[in-house]
């Protein structure tokens, strides 16, 4: 099993990726290959010269076997990569209109991450809102 490699420590995905692919031992072509792209493309994500490839992502979770919350993280990274639109998250958001709302009314509103954790712990059933 190759080590663990988190991808909150890195500040590209495309460092994660080359990261992770060498704590792995793939060749760039060999993990090109797995993705189901060219192994130029894959050097141009490592580079950070071509953003998160939106349909490959799934693939790459499981090529490079991210798990638990590093898969959240691996998501984030991809999302920084495409100014901040996050490929796990578009379609839930576009899906639910009320989702919608309440980000926009706490955007509005400005709320603090303590508000956010307090909404996440009480989905979690740690506290009640």
């Amino acid at each position: 099993m190759a080590p663990e490699v988190v991808p909150n420590d890195y500040q590209t995905f495309g460092e994660y990726v080359k990261a992770r692919r060498e704590a792995l031992s793939k060749s760039i072509r060999g993990c090109a290959a797995d993705f189901e792209m060219t192994p130029a493309y894959l050097s141009d994500i490592e580079k950070g010269n071509r953003y998160a490839p939106e349909k490959h992502l799934a693939k790459m979770v499981e090529v490079l076997g991210i798990t638990g919350k590093a898969v959240d993280c691996f998501y984030d990274l991809a999302g920084k990569s495409r100014n901040d639109v996050f490929p796990d998250l578009t379609p839930y958001i576009g899906g639910k209109p009320i989702a919608r709302v309440a980000l926009r009314k706490a955007r509005d509103l400005d709320i603090p991450d303590s508000k956010w954790q307090d909404f996440i712990d009480s989905m979690n059933g740690k506290n009640r809102l």
